[in-house]
């Protein structure tokens, strides 16, 4: 199977490891922080090396920002699948990985050597949802906030099909990770000898 590589910028993203070689890349992350950011740390870099365990041959970073608490994870993986040529199998695709009752936002999308689509999905937040319910009258129907957003790439590199996502993340979080995102998915490249 092909493997991904990506030039990130260290400051913000690392690569993670698997379970077994994480104790000198997780001290590297927790060295200088305070206790409340080693707890956020720690959360975030046991989700992001249960999903790269999860998918081992997939490319997993962390993006870490402490000072801000911005915490995300982005999953890539190459399949054996052509690229899709139609941004109606990308949603699908897309929906399929997190389904939402409300209609993606679905961008076509190019970088590089990298083209395909963005695909966001909204998603609530059942806790606030219960909470937040209102109505104007009797023909009125509950609100329901927006809780959560999540972007699925699916992307055309090399004639191949790769799948990218970012963890689901509140909207004002979500909307900086994706242009972290952004600034690094140029340099996505796959090495045909792994």
């Amino acid at each position: 199977m092909p493997e991904l590589s990506v030039e990130a910028d260290p400051r913000l993203w690392s690569v993670v490891p698997l379970e077994s070689e994480a104790e000198p890349w997780l001290r590297a992350l927790l060295e200088g922080r305070t206790d409340e950011q080693q707890a956020r740390i720690l959360l975030a870099a046991d989700l992001a090396v249960t999903a790269r365990e999860a998918a081992p041959d997939s490319l997993v970073l962390l993006l870490c920002e402490p000072v801000s608490g911005l915490y995300a994870t982005l999953g890539f993986l190459v399949t054996e699948a052509p690229a899709f040529r139609d941004a109606a199998r990308a949603e699908e695709l897309a929906l399929t990985l997190t389904p939402s009752p409300w209609p993606p936002t679905t961008t076509p999308f190019t970088a590089g050597a990298v083209s395909g689509w963005r695909v966001t999905v909204l998603f609530s937040d059942e806790d606030a949802a219960s909470d937040e319910q209102t109505t104007d009258g009797a023909d009125a129907s509950p609100v329901t906030p927006l809780g959560w957003v999540r972007t699925t790439y699916v992307l055309d590199l090399d004639d191949r099909l790769v799948v990218g996502q970012l963890s689901p993340l509140a909207p004002e979080a979500g909307a900086v990770a994706l242009a972290l995102t952004e600034q690094l998915l140029p340099t996505l490249e796959m090495d045909h000898r792994g």
